[in-house]
């Protein structure tokens, strides 16, 4: 047998120590000192976008949803004014058409935004039943 027996074991005590001291320092909870406050972006205001809605069919039931949800007479073509959030705006159309497409008819919805100092936008909406869709926007694209 080589080496003392008592040696061997202080070794091993010292290993076992630096490995415990190495683990507790890895997985304890570490204290920040100074929290850092972040601060709260200020609400930007809603932009008040005007726009027209085309249908190529008659509609049973038309829906505008951009945070608030409109429902607007389904008489075409539909004007009015949207209210966009500036932060994230996006328009979500629903339309229910009142009578069903004949097979391998597409019905759209043409939406137009005229917002004040952007270029116009203009989106299809398109599908072979009910056009339920999701549009984000590229306002505001200038400051």
């Amino acid at each position: 047998m080589r080496g003392s027996p008592v040696l061997r074991f202080i070794l091993l005590a010292i290993a076992l120590a630096a490995t415990a001291v190495g683990l507790q320092r890895v997985t304890s909870a570490r204290v920040v000192a100074n929290p850092v406050a972040i601060p709260e972006k200020p609400v930007a205001a809603a932009m008040h976008v005007p726009f027209r809605l085309i249908l190529s069919a008659p509609a049973a039931a038309v829906e505008i949803d951009t945070g608030k949800v409109i429902r607007p007479a389904a008489e075409t073509p539909i004007t009015g004014t949207l209210e966009l959030e500036a932060a994230n705006p996006h328009v979500a159309l629903v339309v229910r058409w009142k009578n069903p497409a004949a097979a391998g008819e597409h019905r759209f919805a043409k939406l137009i935004l005229e917002a004040p100092g952007q270029e116009t936008v203009t989106h299809v909406f398109d599908a072979d039943g009910d056009i339920d869709d999701f549009l984000e926007l590229p306002f505001p694209a200038k400051k």
